[in-house]
C-alpha cells in the first residue's frame, strides 16, 4: 500500500488493520475487560430501585416529609383483605383478624453488625403497626373498613411496614408467607395481601424471570437467523459472540455505576435489547462486507481494510447517531429516563468499540475458517439484492406514484396519534402472575384501590413552627370535613375519596401529614382529577387565611407532576435529537437535502409506529390475545418520548448504512440513479437480515409480562419493520430518484464541512 493511499485510508480501516496485526494483544485485552466486568457484576451486585426522585409539587412535598419525619419515604402500607361467610361481629372472625395482626407484629429481620470485632445479631421489626375494623370502635354498618353483606363480610386491615419502600420490599416475604399460612389455617376465610412493597417485589421477580427467558429466546432466534444469513457456523457465531460480550461488559460497567447512582430495575431489559440489537447488527454489516470482498478475490487484509473503511465507518456514524439520540433522555431530568438512557448509551458505545477493535481481531484470526462448513441451503446473492433488487427496479421505474402511496399509508397509520391517551397503568394492568393483584382487585371491588396509595397532604407550619396553631388546625379540620363530605359510601359509591382518613404529626410539631384514600386506581383519570381538585379547590378553601404551606404528594400526585414534566420536556428532547441527527447526517454526507429528508422519513416511520401502538394497546385491536394483555385504554405516559429517542437512533442505522453505500457508489463515479440502485441492491440482504434480528429481539420483549416493556417492545419492532420495508424499499429510493443530483446539494456557506469519503 503506497503512502498516498495510506493517507486516504480512514481511521476505522487503520484501526482494523492494526487490531488484526496485534490480535493477541487486543484479544487478551478484551478478554481481561470482559472477565473484570463479570467479576464486578458478581462482587458488586447492581443496586436497583423502583423509587423515583420526585418531580414538581409531589417531589417537594415528599422531600419535606423525609426531612421533617426522618424517613426516606412515607412508610408503605400493605392491605390485608379478609373474606368470610360470617360477619365481623362473629368472635371467630375477630380471632382470625387479631391472630394475623399479632403474628405480623412479631415478625423480625436479623441484621449482623460488627461491634469491636464481635459479630452481633440485631433484630428489627418488619411491621410497625396495623389498623383494623376493631380499632375503629364503630359498628360494622358504619365502619369504613367493612363491606357488609347478608352472605358475609369483607373487611380489611392496614398494615404499616418499617422503613421506605425499598426496605419494605426486601422484607416483604415473611409478611406474605404469614398471611398465606393464616389463610390456610382458617377454614371459611380467604385472606389476601397486597401493596406497593409486595407488588414491587413480585414485579422484580417477574422481570428477572422474563429477562432469563428473553435472553435464551433471543440467543436461539438470533443464532437461527444468523445461520440462515451466513450459511456458515463460524460467520454466524461471530456477531452473536460479540453482542454477548458487549452485554456482559455493559452489565459490569453499570454495576459499578449503580453503587453511586441507583438504577431502575428494568435497566437489564434495556441492556439486553440494545446490546443484542446493535451489537449483532453492527458486526453483521462488517462481516458481510468482509466476506463479499474476499469472494471478489481480495486478500484477507485488503478485504478487512475495505470492510472496516466502508461498513465499519458507517457503523461508527450510525452508532454515534444512536448514542446522541438516546442522550436526549438525559434532558428529561427524571431517574427512570436517566438510568435507562445510561444503560442504552453504555452498551451501544461498547458495541461500537468492539466492532472496530475486537471484530477485526476475530476476522483476522478466523478469515480462513469464516466460510467453512457451509450449510447447503438458502444460497443468497447479497450484491444482487434478490427480491429487493426487483422491488428497487419497480420503485425506480415509477417513483412519484409509489412515494405518494407510501407516504399516504404512513400518514394514515399515524392518524390515531390524535387520540393518544397518555397515562399510568396501575394495579389493574399488572400481570395476573403478580399474586398481590388478587388482593388489589378484591380491594377495588369492595372498597377502593386508593387505600394502597392515598393522597398525602403535607401541612408545613411555616414560620410559626407550630402545626398546633389554631388557624392551622382549623384548616386541617375543614379539609377533613370537606373530604369526608365527599367520601364513598353505599349511597355514593363513585365519590372521589375513601376512608379512613389518617393524620400524623412529627416529633417537632411543625409538620402534619393527612392520608386521604382516593376512590380510584392511581393511574385512572378519575384519581388524577380528584387530586387536582384537592390541590386547586379543597385545600385553598380549607386553609384560606392560614399561615401553613400545604402541598400534596403520593403516587397519583406524582403521576400528575410527572406527566406535566414530560409534556414540558418533550419539545426540548425532540429538538435536541432532531438537531443532533441533522448535524451528524450533514457532516457524514455533506448534503443538506439528505439530512432533511432522512429526518422526515424517520419521523414518518416513528409516527406510524405510534399510531398502530394506539390501535393495539389503547383500543385493543387484534393482538390482545396473542400478546397476552387486556387493553386499558392507556398508553404509558413515559413511552412516546422514551420510544422516540430509542427509535430515532435505531431507525437511523439502516438509513445511514444504505446512504453510505449509495454515497460510496456515487463517489466512485456512478450517476445518481445508478448509485441509488447499486446502494439499495448491495445492502438489501444485509439490512433484511439485520432488521429481522432486531425485530425478533424487540418482539420477544413484547411477550414479557410487564405492560410498559410490552408496549415498548412492540413499538420498537413495529417501527423497525416499517423502516426496513416501506422506508428502505420504497420511500428512500423513490425520493432519491425524484431528486436526482439535488440529493447532494450543499449550500455554499457550508462548504467548510470536512469531506468524509465512504469509498475506501
Amino acid at each position: 500500500m503506497d503512502s498516498a493511499r495510506h493517507r486516504e485510508t480512514s481511521f476505522t480501516a487503520r484501526m482494523a488493520v492494526w487490531s488484526s496485526h496485534h490480535r493477541l494483544l487486543v484479544g487478551l485485552g478484551w478478554l481481561l475487560v470482559i472477565v473484570v466486568a463479570m467479576g464486578a457484576s458478581i462482587v458488586m451486585p447492581t443496586k436497583t430501585s423502583w423509587e423515583q426522585e420526585g418531580i414538581g409539587e409531589a417531589g417537594d412535598a415528599l422531600r419535606l416529609y423525609e426531612e421533617r419525619f426522618g424517613e426516606r419515604q412515607v412508610p408503605p402500607q400493605e392491605v390485608v383483605v379478609f373474606s368470610s361467610a360470617t360477619q365481623v361481629d362473629d368472635p371467630a372472625y375477630r380471632r382470625t383478624v387479631e391472630d394475623l395482626m399479632t403474628r405480623l407484629s412479631e415478625l423480625r429481620t436479623e441484621e449482623i453488625r460488627d461491634v469491636g470485632g464481635t459479630r452481633v445479631s440485631e433484630y428489627k421489626r418488619i411491621v410497625s403497626g396495623s389498623f383494623t375494623h376493631y380499632d375503629t370502635g364503630l359498628p360494622r354498618e358504619a365502619s369504613p373498613l367493612v363491606a357488609p353483606s347478608d352472605s358475609g363480610d369483607v373487611s380489611l386491615a392496614l398494615v404499616s411496614l418499617q422503613g421506605d419502600v425499598l426496605t419494605a420490599k426486601e422484607n416483604i416475604d415473611p409478611v406474605v408467607r404469614t398471611v398465606a399460612q393464616v389463610s390456610e389455617e382458617s377454614p371459611g376465610f380467604t385472606i389476601l395481601s397486597g401493596g406497593e412493597a409486595s407488588t414491587f417485589a413480585e414485579q422484580d421477580k417477574i422481570i428477572e424471570e422474563d429477562l432469563g427467558r428473553a435472553l435464551m429466546l433471543n440467543l436461539t432466534v438470533t443464532l437461527v437467523i444468523l445461520l440462515l444469513v451466513f450459511r456458515a457456523p463460524v460467520a454466524a457465531l461471530i456477531p452473536l459472540t460479540l453482542a454477548i460480550a458487549a452485554v456482559l461488559t455493559a452489565f459490569g460497567v453499570l454495576s459499578v455505576i449503580s453503587q453511586s447512582y441507583t438504577l431502575s430495575p428494568i435497566y437489564t431489559e434495556m441492556v439486553l435489547l440494545m446490546g443484542l440489537a446493535t451489537g449483532i447488527d453492527y458486526t453483521l454489516f462488517v462481516v458481510t462486507r468482509f466476506r463479499n470482498e474476499r469472494r471478489a478475490g481480495r486478500s484477507d487484509e485488503e478485504a478487512l481494510r475495505i470492510a472496516a473503511g466502508t461498513s465499519g465507518k458507517a457503523v461508527v456514524f450510525a452508532g454515534a447517531t444512536v448514542v446522541l439520540a438516546v442522550c436526549g433522555m438525559f434532558l428529561v431530568g427524571e431517574a427512570t429516563f436517566t438510568s435507562l438512557g445510561l444503560a442504552a448509551v453504555i452498551v451501544v458505545m461498547i458495541a461500537i468499540i468492539i466492532s472496530v477493535t475486537l471484530l477485526p481481531t476475530l476476522l483476522g484470526a478466523l478469515a480462513g475458517y469464516i466460510d467453512r462448513f457451509t450449510l447447503p441451503f438458502l444460497v443468497r446473492g447479497e450484491e444482487r439484492g434478490g427480491v429487493w433488487g426487483h422491488i428497487t427496479d419497480f420503485v425506480l421505474a415509477r417513483p412519484a406514484i409509489l412515494a405518494i402511496l407510501a407516504t399516504g399509508l404512513l400518514l394514515a397509520a399515524a392518524a390515531p396519534i390524535v387520540t393518544f391517551n397518555l397515562g399510568f397503568n396501575g394495579a389493574k394492568a399488572l400481570s395476573d402472575d403478580v399474586e398481590a393483584k388478587r388482593a388489589l382487585l378484591a380491594l377495588e371491588e369492595n372498597f377502593t384501590l386508593g387505600l394502597t396509595s392515598p393522597a398525602l397532604v403535607v401541612v408545613d407550619a411555616g414560620e410559626s413552627r407550630n402545626v398546633y396553631a389554631e388557624d392551622i388546625q382549623s384548616g386541617v379540620r375543614q379539609l377533613v370535613e370537606r373530604v369526608q363530605a365527599e367520601t364513598a359510601s353505599a349511597q355514593r359509591p363513585d365519590a372521589p375519596f375513601g376512608a379512613p382518613i389518617q393524620t400524623d404529626v412529627n416529633g417537632a410539631g411543625d409538620t402534619e401529614v393527612i392520608r386521604i384514600p382516593l376512590n380510584a386506581d392511581t393511574g385512572e383519570e378519575r384519581a388524577l382529577d380528584d387530586v387536582r381538585r384537592l390541590r386547586n379547590e379543597l385545600i385553598p378553601a380549607a386553609f384560606e387565611g392560614s399561615s401553613a404551606r400545604v402541598s400534596v404528594t403520593g403516587a397519583t400526585a406524582a403521576n400528575i407532576d410527572f406527566r406535566s414534566h414530560i409534556d414540558g420536556r418533550t419539545p426540548i428532547v425532540f429538538a435536541f435529537v432532531l438537531g443532533l441527527a441533522f448535524f451528524v447526517l450533514l457532516l457524514t454526507f455533506r448534503s443538506f437535502v439528505i439530512a432533511v429528508k432522512a429526518i422526515i422519513l424517520n419521523l414518518l416511520s416513528v409516527g406510524a409506529a405510534y399510531g398502530i401502538l394506539v390501535l393495539v394497546f389503547q383500543e385493543g385491536w387484534l393482538l390482545e390475545g396473542p400478546l397476552g394483555f387486556e387493553a386499558t385504554g392507556i398508553i404509558e405516559s413515559w413511552l412516546p418520548l422514551f420510544l422516540f429517542a430509542i427509535l430515532f437512533g435505531l431507525s437511523m442505522d439502516y438509513h445511514m448504512f444504505i446512504l453510505a453505500r449509495i454515497k460510496e457508489a456515487w463517489e466512485r463515479g456512478a450517476g445518481s440513479d445508478r448509485a441509488v440502485s447499486l446502494g439499495v441492491r448491495a445492502t438489501a440482504g444485509t439490512i433484511t437480515s439485520a432488521a429481522a434480528i432486531m425485530i425478533a429481539v424487540a418482539m420477544i420483549f413484547a411477550f414479557t409480562r410487564f405492560l410498559g416493556i410490552k408496549q415498548f417492545g412492540f413499538g420498537l419492532a413495529l417501527a423497525i419493520f416499517i423502516d426496513a420495508t416501506i422506508i428502505r424499499s420504497i420511500l428512500l429510493p423513490a425520493t432519491m430518484k425524484l431528486l436526482g443530483d439535488w440529493n447532494w446539494y450543499l449550500p455554499r456557506w457550508l462548504e467548510w464541512l470536512p469531506h468524509i469519503r465512504m469509498a475506501e
